[in-house]
């Protein structure tokens, strides 16, 4: 086998296992705080449940697979259903139901950072092989998460962002924030370089940086790993 293509396999098997639990714990987490806001919609659905199969996409899961052999890693889950007009204040339940999933993914990225410090305590206990490994797929967790995060915050329809925009605008605003055409918006920053290249560069990629920073430090490796 080639040395590159076998370097690309290594590298993608646990890339594709994070985005898999990241992208199946960022839809659990919709569902299950739609659940326990009075929507039993996504309970019906199947969804309030830790089986990644029920919140994998299809083409999402494509894309995940494709993404992290070319080593970059991005994907979607199945959009989580929820009804807003089944909640108890659906304007603040419908927010909360969409933060539940950047929220989840941030929790993800401290749970990695904790298992990197956790590798540290027991550095003298390891091969330098397996905690070179460990630390790698730790970084990686980290910075997938936080990616998952800080885009699906971006207020732009359908991403989660839009929802919490929505509640946070005067109510007047509401129906133009809302409007589905928005999507044709969010597939131009996707698929046009010249729209995208900016908005990440400007607004994702600092905004990455400082989560992931924000991450290390907390759990007090802050001045060694970034």
């Amino acid at each position: 086998m080639d040395g590159n293509l076998q370097q690309k396999i290594i590298a993608f098997i646990p890339m594709f296992i994070i985005l898999v639990l990241a992208v199946s714990l960022h839809e659990f987490a919709h569902c299950w705080t739609a659940d326990r806001l009075g929507d039993d919609t996504p309970r019906r659905a199947g969804r309030v449940t830790l089986n990644p199969l029920k919140h994998l996409d299809p083409l999402g899961t494509l894309m995940m697979v494709i993404s992290a052999f070319s080593g970059y890693g991005f994907g979607w889950g199945k959009p989580s259903p929820f009804n807003p007009l089944n909640f108890r204040h659906p304007q603040r339940d419908r927010m909360l139901t969409a933060i539940a999933g950047p929220i989840c993914n941030l929790l993800q990225m401290v749970a990695w950072a904790s298992i990197a410090l956790l590798c540290i305590e027991l550095s003298s206990f390891m091969n330098r092989f397996v905690l070179t490994l460990l630390f790698s797929l730790c970084k990686m967790g980290v910075i997938l998460n936080a990616c998952l995060a800080m885009f699906n915050l971006l207020p732009v329809n359908p991403l989660d962002g839009h929802h919490i925009l929505s509640y946070l605008a005067p109510e007047s605003w509401r129906p133009i924030i809302d409007n589905p055409k928005w999507a044709f918006v969010f597939m131009a920053i996707v698929l046009i370089p010249q729209l995208r290249d900016p908005i990440f560069k400007t607004i994702l990629d600092p905004a990455i940086d400082a989560v992931v920073s924000g991450a290390w430090h907390l759990v007090g490796l802050g001045g060694l790993l970034k």
